[in-house]
């Protein structure tokens, strides 16, 4: 949601309610301390107007633009002016300037500025090239007036957002996957970094096969009890879903699902600051989970599903509620159980919901159970093959308005009908 941004991302305290550590916790062995307060970037963000700095030729599609302006969730929105690289001025040296785009297509980055080396087709870092359409990097200045979000191919999703970054400095991302993380020299410090493939090797035991996934276990997880009659079940759930949705499952990439001891360490892997409660996340096709939770891994296998087959989805709400409706087609008990959420907490289904910014949905743990069964509600009028179309094509608002909807309107039905069951 990409995920944009597409998780079982649970935020207890959000940066504007402050910061909170977990008493008593250290990073796990290896790891470079993160930045939980996330300095560098408040401090790219705290100025009036970012501009967007493009490679001649270059043109951000509306997906990744949107992306880039709905980031800022804790203040009001800097204002975003979109430029070519010729077309800045030299009164803009002193503005706060991001940089999108394959960074080997830029004439006028200086090498010194940057921690990696352009290549023709991507870049290298250490002498290992990074030159694959997925293939990219994030990078704040030590000075914060500077943002490089450079990925090689145009198709290739902005990763970075998905991940949460800004814990460190300075990322190195292989698609969907974050190869290394840490702090750039500068200002009398020494180079730290995090090289993930390695950590991944020494926290992970074996590899576990099934049809349509590679499992990898905490090495430090000693009972997995239940585990070999679990992972079985994992792909009977992705032949039911893709059952569900009508889809085939060769179009769903191969799963790789990582299962972590505790939530601070798999936030340290996917570098999510701790003030964030973050027990799944699914970005693209790996998903990662804390414990053994089959419950968080069939959730966060659903989202890959759904944004493989089906596409991205148009907002949080749509992106959980359908996920979650889909649970029903599974389980009766679940249905059950959302429809009286709902009847409790029908008074928090309003149109900026629905439509609003992603850190709203998140505040609340009834908001999966009311979009599951508002968007269940709403299949149940158009059918699931419109409302697939229109979920991938971003067009909820003209969707609903063929139907002779507003979104006051079908909230009102939907909650009439459900309140009176």
């Amino acid at each position: 949601m990409a995920k944009t941004v597409k998780s079982f991302c649970i935020v207890m305290n959000l940066l504007l309610n402050g910061i909170f550590i977990s008493a008593g916790f250290s990073q796990p062995a290896g790891f470079i301390a993160m930045d939980d307060s996330v300095k560098l970037m408040q401090k790219f963000y705290d100025t009036d107007t970012v501009v967007v700095v493009l490679p001649d030729g270059y043109d951000l599609n509306h997906e990744d633009a949107t992306l880039i302006r709905d980031f800022v969730f804790w203040k009001e929105k800097p204002f975003y002016e979109f430029r070519h690289e010729t077309q800045l001025s030299t009164t803009d040296s002193g503005k706060h300037l991001l940089f999108s785009g394959p960074v080997h297509a830029f004439r006028h980055i200086s090498a010194a500025d940057l921690p990696v080396t352009p290549l023709k087709y991507g870049f290298s870092y250490k002498g290992e090239q990074f030159c694959e359409p997925g293939d990219g990097f994030y990078y704040i200045s030590h000075n914060a007036d500077r943002l490089y979000i450079c990925r090689n191919g145009e198709d290739a999703p902005l990763s970075y957002l998905g991940y949460l970054t800004s814990a460190y400095q300075f990322y190195i991302l292989r698609g969907d996957r974050i190869i290394y993380s840490g702090f750039h020299p500068g200002r009398g410090k020494t180079e730290q970094m995090n090289n993930l493939d390695d950590l991944r090797k020494s926290y992970f035991g074996k590899l576990i096969r099934t049809k349509y996934a590679d499992f990898y276990v905490a090495a430090s997880i000693t009972d997995t009890t239940g585990l070999g009659s679990a992972l079985p079940e994992f792909d009977r759930y992705v032949d039911g879903m893709c059952q569900y949705l009508s889809v085939e499952p060769a179009d769903v990439p191969r799963f790789v699902t990582y299962f972590y001891n505790t939530r601070e360490e798999l936030q340290y892997f996917i570098a999510a600051p701790l003030w964030q409660t973050v027990y799944g996340k699914s970005t693209g096709n790996i998903n990662h989970v804390t414990g053994l939770s089959m419950t968080i891994c069939r959730h966060e296998a659903g989202h890959t599903i759904i944004g493989a087959t089906i596409g991205k989805a148009p907002s949080a709400f749509f992106d959980e509620g359908f996920r979650q409706a889909t649970d029903y087609y599974f389980s009766p008990e679940t249905y059950q159980h959302d429809f009286e959420v709902f009847r409790t907490h029908h008074q928090y289904l309003t149109p900026a919901l629905i439509t609003g910014e992603p850190v709203e949905f998140f505040r609340a743990m009834e908001n999966y159970s009311i979009s599951g069964i508002f968007i269940h509600a709403l299949i149940r009028i158009t059918g699931p093959e419109a409302f697939k179309r229109a979920y991938a094509g971003h067009c909820m608002d003209e969707f609903i308005q063929e139907y002779g909807y507003t979104w006051e309107k079908l909230i009102e039905e939907v909650k009439t009908n459900i309140v009176s069951e």
